[in-house]
C-alpha cells in the first residue's frame, strides 16, 4: 500500500492489470483526491521474495481524460480503463488498465481530477501574485527616497526656498517705485499693502 500524505484520502482501491505492449502487469490501482497510484506486484519464491513497486504516481491535475471500454462479451475479454495525462514534458500520455468496474473509476477520476485543476490554478495564481509583490517591494525598497514637498539646488540645503523670489523682487521693483502706503512681506519679499492681512504670493500672515 502506498504512503500517502496527512492531507490525502484514499476513494477507491482495487486490484488491476496494467496493460503494456500487449502484456499485462499485475499490481494494485489506487485512487485518492489527489493521485492515481498503481503498484506493481511483489514477487516471492522459496529463495527469494520482491516488495511491491511504485510503477505509476500520477497527479490528477495533470489528467486530461478518463473513458472506459466495455466489450460486447465481458465474459471473455478484460474491461479496460484508459487515462490520458501530461507527462513531465507536456505531451500527452495514455495509461491502459484491466480492471472490474471501469465506469465507477472513470466517474470518481473524472470529479476528482476536475476539483484538483481548479485548486491547482488557484495555488498558481496565489503564487503569482505573491512573486510579484515580492519583486515589487524588492524594487521599493532598492529606489532612492525622494525628497517631498522641496527641491534642493547645489550645497546650501538650508537656504529659504522664497529667497530667490525674494532676490527677484528687489531685482523687479525698487522701493521707490512703489506707493507710500506699499511694504514687502517679510517672508518672500513681495510688495504688500497696508490693508491686506495675508501676502497674495506666499500666503504668509502680515497682520
Amino acid at each position: 500500500m502506498p504512503i500517502y500524505e496527512n492531507d490525502e484520502h484514499e476513494f477507491l482501491s482495487s486490484k488491476a492489470k496494467k496493460i503494456e505492449n500487449n502484456d499485462y502487469v499485475h499490481g494494485m490501482l489506487f485512487l485518492t483526491d489527489k493521485r492515481l497510484i498503481f503498484e506493481k506486484k511483489g514477487h516471492s519464491s522459496f529463495l527469494r521474495a520482491s516488495p511491491a513497486v511504485l510503477d505509476l504516481n500520477l497527479f490528477l491535475y495533470n489528467v486530461e481524460n478518463a473513458n472506459f471500454a466495455k466489450p460486447a462479451f465481458p465474459i471473455f475479454t478484460k474491461q479496460v480503463l484508459s487515462i490520458e495525462y501530461y507527462g513531465e514534458s507536456q505531451k500527452l500520455l495514455r495509461v491502459d488498465f484491466a480492471i472490474k468496474k471501469p465506469k465507477a473509476w472513470v466517474d470518481q477520476i473524472t470529479r476528482l481530477a476536475t476539483v484538483a485543476k481548479r485548486d491547482e490554478a488557484n495555488k498558481k495564481e496565489k503564487e503569482m501574485l505573491e512573486n510579484k509583490k515580492h519583486e515589487l517591494d524588492m524594487a521599493r525598497a532598492k529606489a532612492p527616497r525622494a525628497n517631498i514637498g522641496m527641491a534642493v539646488f547645489g550645497d546650501d540645503k538650508k537656504k529659504n526656498p522664497y529667497q530667490n523670489i525674494r532676490e527677484n523682487m528687489a531685482e523687479n521693483n525698487n522701493d521707490e517705485n512703489l506707493p507710500d502706503t506699499a511694504h514687502r512681506c517679510p517672508r518672500c519679499g513681495y510688495p504688500v499693502t497696508d490693508d491686506m492681512t495675508y501676502c497674495p504670493n506666499c500666503g504668509h500672515k502680515i497682520k
